[in-house]
């Protein structure tokens, strides 16, 4: 006849299969631990970081692919912080595109796209700098764009250079550019001041209602074809010390605020200073004329 089991070694059963469930329920709760961590991983190596991104942005971009050139702009678009860095890649590329070979399909197209982000609208990125110094750029096109400083200091511009109604909220320094073709700044605004020291334009400088609210420093400058500068504003003082004016020299109704200095200033053709108004000293010593003067 069996007796009755003891009360302490019933406890010591319960005891024993509370230990059993334990075990088994921390053993079950570590390796759901494990899971999660793998899969956090694996999701982290799938999910490129920002580094990554950019950098394969490049890659693709310095290859000549264009999912490279509109994965730089949507970096720009979704971190406003990197954005210079994308309009700095896309001047890189347009150096020495003549040199490089770079194709014109190319090329035109990450100017249209640098175009889009530089000029007021839907995809405006403000206060870009235009950092090009030592640039070759080709049919360069930028009307229209608001940006806040521009370097083109030793540039060369292939084509026709178009700056036309642009807004330039920094500095614009253009020293000993040389513009292959036609310099055109119709109606630019430089809220600040203008440097086209030593520059050379083979073909015509239209700076005709131009607004420079700083000083404007041309000398040293060389134009071959015609100097349009009619209705143009000079806020701070003028320099055209030695400039050469190959072709007709317009400054009809110009206004200069403060000085206007054309020392050792040769105008080859045809002068026109009808109506300008200089509001401090004019300085025109050594100055050539080589045909008449219409005032």
């Amino acid at each position: 006849m069996i007796g009755v089991m003891p009360t302490w070694v019933l406890w010591l059963a319960v005891a024993l299969v509370l230990v059993v469930i334990v075990a088994r329920h921390r053993r079950r709760a570590r390796a759901e631990v494990l899971l999660d961590e793998h899969a956090r991983r694996r999701t982290q190596r799938e999910t490129p970081s920002p580094v990554s991104v950019w950098r394969e942005a490049n890659r693709l971009f310095r290859a000549g692919d264009r999912e490279g050139l509109l994965l730089l702009a949507e970096i720009g678009r979704e971190l406003p912080a990197r954005r210079q860095d994308v309009v700095d890649t896309w001047l890189a590329a347009l150096r020495g595109g003549v040199s490089r070979g770079l194709d014109a399909r190319w090329r035109t197209a990450v100017q249209s796209e640098l175009v889009a982000h530089l000029r007021p609208g839907a995809d405006y990125w403000p206060g870009m700098d235009v950092r090009a110094a030592g640039a070759i750029l080709v049919e360069v096109d930028l009307s229209g764009c608001r940006v806040g400083r521009v370097d083109f200091t030793g540039a060369v511009f292939v084509g026709d250079a178009r700056f036309e109604a642009m807004t330039v909220t920094g500095a614009a320094v253009f020293d000993g550019a040389r513009f292959l073709r036609h310099g055109l700044f119709t109606d630019t605004l430089f809220a600040r001041s203008l440097s086209m020291a030593a520059a050379v334009f083979t073909g015509n400088l239209a700076l005709s209602g131009v607004q420079v609210a700083d000083a404007a420093q041309l000398s040293g400058a060389k134009v071959s074809g015609r100097a349009d500068l009619r209705r143009a504003e000079f806020g701070g003082p003028a320099g055209f010390e030695s400039v050469f004016f190959g072709g007709r020299a317009l400054f009809g109704e110009v206004v200069f605020h403060r000085d206007a200095l054309f020392t050792g200033a040769w105008f080859r053709g045809r002068t026109d200073v009808t109506s300008a108004l200089i509001g401090e000293t004019a300085d025109f010593a050594g100055a050539r004329f080589g045909r008449r003067v219409m005032r």
